[in-house]
């Protein structure tokens, strides 16, 4: 599952995860329709994006997905880079990615 407000990097990471061998279940451009997704699809990995304005940001996604135990991993894959940003999404037991670094994300989906 993918959740990211740019729909080029949506696509990109989409296209590079499936030609690893991935199932997409669903790629999504909002917090809420991530949750919504999640919930449906019940996914081993939701990839999300930090800020996905309007709506609400990826830690956020990520605390309603696990606590409500609707993904088992989540992936925060962000070019925002804030040590507050990164260790909310860590104490809530998602990992947390730069964005761009693909082999990166192959690896962390995998693990």
């Amino acid at each position: 599952m993918l959740a990211d407000n740019d729909k080029d990097a949506l696509e990109l990471i989409a296209l590079d995860l499936r030609l690893e061998g991935h199932e997409v279940a669903a790629a999504v451009d909002d917090g809420a329709e991530a949750v919504a997704a999640c919930d449906r699809e019940h996914p081993d990995v939701l990839v999300v994006d930090y800020r996905m304005p309007p709506g609400i940001n990826g830690v956020e996604v990520a605390r309603l997905v696990l606590d409500g135990g609707l993904a088992r991993r989540v992936i925060v894959y962000s070019n925002y880079v804030d040590a507050k940003v990164i260790d909310a999404a860590e104490r809530l037991g998602a990992r947390w990615l730069q964005k761009g670094n693909l082999a990166a994300l192959r690896q962390a989906v995998l693990a």
